[in-house]
């Protein structure tokens, strides 16, 4: 299996070394530049400003680097060819630990390393007292701000291999590459979108990755957990019904 995992790692390697570089270097910037339009009381503060947008799109950068691999070998019928040296469930295995490790240097690599440059490199923000500060996890976040980055970025990365898995079902079983490579990320925008309507904001998918997307004092356990479970059961009922219509090795 160790094996196995290295040579689909191989594959996938180079596309994850420059999206995981690409956004380290675009996090970073960001975080020692754009807070200067904003009033803030943190240093901390400046990596949240610095990083929103891609919290919107993350998505796509841990589906396109690496599921486009998994869509061709299927087109290619390389899966085929794999079938008689090894069984299929473990090669598979092997391909989505992989990838797994791949979401996770996408993800926890640059947040953690732009929250180094908003905490050490960039000048000081002057503390603004006059407004009143709240905050998730508000005495982590202003005593230990490394240690909650940190936290933070784990955590994103854990939801982020939900997200993973749903394009590496789609790449499993669909025939069309934008569907397989945008599919994840039409997905939080629907969510986001019915949620939005049903007035459950704080249960959002992008709301478990980002918890400053929504006001501090509805945020419970509940906002980290539902948009995993319910992304879980998405992915379920999408493999079922898929694998009910297309073989996984078909073209």
């Amino acid at each position: 299996m160790v094996e196995l995992v290295k040579n689909e790692w191989k594959k996938v390697f180079l596309p994850v070394l420059l999206t995981t570089v690409l956004l380290a270097i675009a996090m970073s910037v960001l975080s020692c530049t754009i807070y200067q339009n904003y009033v803030l009381h943190y240093d901390l503060e400046a990596w949240e400003v610095g990083t929103e947008l891609f919290s919107l799109f993350y998505p796509l950068f841990v589906v396109v680097p690496l599921c486009w691999n998994l869509y061709y070998e299927r087109k290619n019928n390389f899966l085929l060819y794999v079938m008689p040296r090894v069984k299929i469930k473990k090669y598979l295995t092997a391909k989505w630990i992989a990838y797994a490790l791949g979401t996770l240097c996408i993800i926890v690599i640059p947040y953690i390393l732009s929250a180094v440059f908003a905490l050490y490199v960039k000048t000081p923000v002057v503390p603004f007292v006059e407004n009143p500060f709240r905050h998730v996890f508000e005495n982590a976040f202003i005593k230990t701000p490394l240690l909650y980055a940190v936290a933070l970025s784990l955590w994103r990365g854990i939801v982020s291999l939900f997200v993973m898995t749903f394009g590496f079902v789609l790449a499993l079983y669909c025939k069309n590459i934008f569907v397989i490579l945008t599919g994840p990320f039409m997905y939080s925008i629907l969510e986001n979108f019915v949620l939005a309507i049903l007035r459950l904001e704080r249960l959002r998918l992008v709301v478990a990755f980002d918890p400053t997307t929504v006001d501090p004092k509805v945020v419970s356990i509940s906002s980290f957990l539902f948009g995993p479970i319910v992304l879980s059961i998405v992915i379920g009922l999408t493999a079922f019904l898929l694998s009910k219509k297309n073989a996984v090795v078909t073209i």
